[in-house]
């Protein structure tokens, strides 16, 4: 039934780019769907887990005129495999909610099947003049950096859920007013579940010296808290901050915690592109995480990471126009812990592409660096 509704949509957005009118169709419909093939394993290759995915998102954009809009995103998902079946708490880790609504169902979840479908957009847009206001589901993106974003308070992300390109989004209300050209002001406030879990907060962006600045300050559930973030240059590289503190409100006086991040960024002549990025979170750990604490739990912004400092490097090369090649790296003291993440992708043609992506994981255990996962995924996208 899914699919038969997709092909309907198919066919309503093909009908609409073939009208001979000048302007925007009012109703437009996009999307992809993805196959994953995943195999794990921890020490030998012959004991092998495996798991497949099926993934389909519908973008729904409707243009009541040009100053109000609505959006409509939704994914489709079924999962089967043995990791499915033997994986604790695989179900909380597909399903679980970033918004004050449960907007998540599941249509299968019996054995070594999963079948969900989450609505992750769901917002009301009005923008005229130097106003831009929306209303639901939606993805707000304080973030500057790549790999760590403090500043993004309203939708925390995990680096190693390469999958979700889109990112969560959190049930608020934004409204932003430009002040100049340069310079703007966002209010931002997202009801949690409990008063404990609100969120709120006003940012201010602004140029200065050639670089991009944003400083806020708000309620974070039952934090007091406060961020400033950067992006420009020096010289020729591309040079990006962020921190942000939190403090217990109802306890003002108590230690907070301080997250923050930097990170460098240079393209060669020759195609090779560099990216090095820092990390220091006080409320991290320095014991050895589990596979799972770093690839499904549910981060936040106060707490992003199990590690106290890491580094990430990352150096990829073009080959050709249509294939690319990236090898990333990310390193803690705590336990020595290393993580390699290759990655080759080739676009097949405009509308399909075909990743192959690993992820490693080792700590030093008695001096000798030992496996704690391995991932390998094979993933091909058509996007429509």
């Amino acid at each position: 039934m899914t699919f038969c509704f997709m092909n309907s949509l198919l066919l309503t957005r093909v009908a609409a780019q073939t009208d001979s009118t000048k302007h925007l169709p009012k109703f437009t419909v996009k999307g992809y769907i993805k196959y994953l093939d995943e195999v794990s394993f921890v020490g030998s290759a012959t004991d092998l887990l495996t798991n497949e995915l099926i993934h389909n998102r519908l973008n729904f954009r409707y243009e009541f005129s040009q100053h109000f809009n609505l959006r409509l995103e939704v994914r489709n998902r079924l999962y089967y495999g043995e990791l499915v079946q033997s994986y604790p708490n695989y179900t909380s880790y597909v399903t679980a909610s970033y918004g004050t609504f449960d907007l998540s169902k599941n249509w299968v979840n019996q054995g070594a099947v999963l079948a969900n479908s989450t609505i992750d957009r769901a917002c009301a847009e009005y923008t005229a003049g130097k106003w831009d206001i929306t209303i639901g589901r939606q993805r707000i993106n304080w973030g500057i950096s790549t790999i760590w974003t403090p500043n993004d308070i309203f939708n925390t992300f995990n680096y190693f859920d390469f999958d979700y390109e889109e990112r969560p989004g959190s049930d608020a209300a934004r409204v932003q007013y430009a002040l100049t050209s340069s310079s703007s002001l966002e209010l931002a406030v997202s009801p949690g579940k409990t008063t404990n879990q609100n969120i709120e907060a006003l940012m201010y962006r602004f140029n200065k010296w050639n670089y991009d600045f944003q400083v806020f300050s708000g309620v974070y559930q039952q934090d007091f808290t406060a961020g400033v973030g950067w992006a420009g240059n020096i010289k020729s590289a591309g040079f990006k901050g962020e921190v942000s503190y939190f403090t217990p409100y109802q306890h003002f006086s108590d230690s907070g915690a301080i997250a923050a991040s930097l990170s460098f960024d240079y393209g060669f002549k020759n195609g090779i592109y560099l990216l090095i990025s820092g990390l220091y979170n006080n409320l991290g750990s320095d014991s050895i995480p589990n596979i799972a604490q770093l690839t499904t739990e549910t981060l936040s912004a106060k707490n992003m990471f199990p590690f106290k400092y890491t580094a990430f490097v990352e150096i990829s090369y073009p080959f050709t126009p249509i294939f690319k090649a990236s090898l990333g790296t990310m390193f803690s003291p705590a336990g020595n812990s290393f993580i390699v993440l290759p990655t080759l992708t080739y676009s097949i043609s405009d509308n399909w592409v075909l990743d192959l992506i690993g992820q490693s994981f080792f700590a030093q255990s008695g001096g000798i660096y030992r496996p704690l996962g391995n991932g390998i995924y094979l993933r091909l996208k058509w996007g429509f």
